[in-house]
């Protein structure tokens, strides 16, 4: 622990250098999630200034029904995607079942050829 601590007094210009790379590793993580987080934002405001501009007195009830048929549809969304995802399994599953069968064959097949050649 002390040799850690001697090598970061002694070498701050590299202590600067990591901390630097790692600043610009998650900021180049987080950049696309704050990109999408702006995008929402943008289509919120976009939305609730529609009904407002459209029926000023209406907005809250057509904001919030525009809430929670987003909220529905994202449950369908969420379940088409977990029925697509079994799926893949189970097609990834008969994938391998298929190739294993294909690679018994061919390796009985070469079996059958080493003994007709002896």
């Amino acid at each position: 622990m002390e040799t850690i601590w001697s090598f970061i007094h002694s070498h701050q210009f590299a202590v600067i250098a990591v901390i630097a790379v790692a600043l610009i590793i998650i900021y180049f993580l987080f950049k696309n999630l704050i990109k999408l987080a702006l995008l929402f934002l943008l289509i919120l405001i976009l939305t609730g200034g529609y009904f407002y501009f459209t029926a000023p007195r209406k907005s809250p009830d057509d904001l919030t029904n525009a809430i929670k048929k987003t909220q529905e549809q994202a449950g369908q969304v969420i379940d088409k995607g977990k029925g697509a995802y079994d799926k893949g399994k189970e097609i990834i599953g008969k994938g391998v079942e298929i190739t294993d069968s294909v690679g018994k064959a061919i390796s009985k097949d070469k079996n059958k050829e080493a003994t007709r050649k002896d």
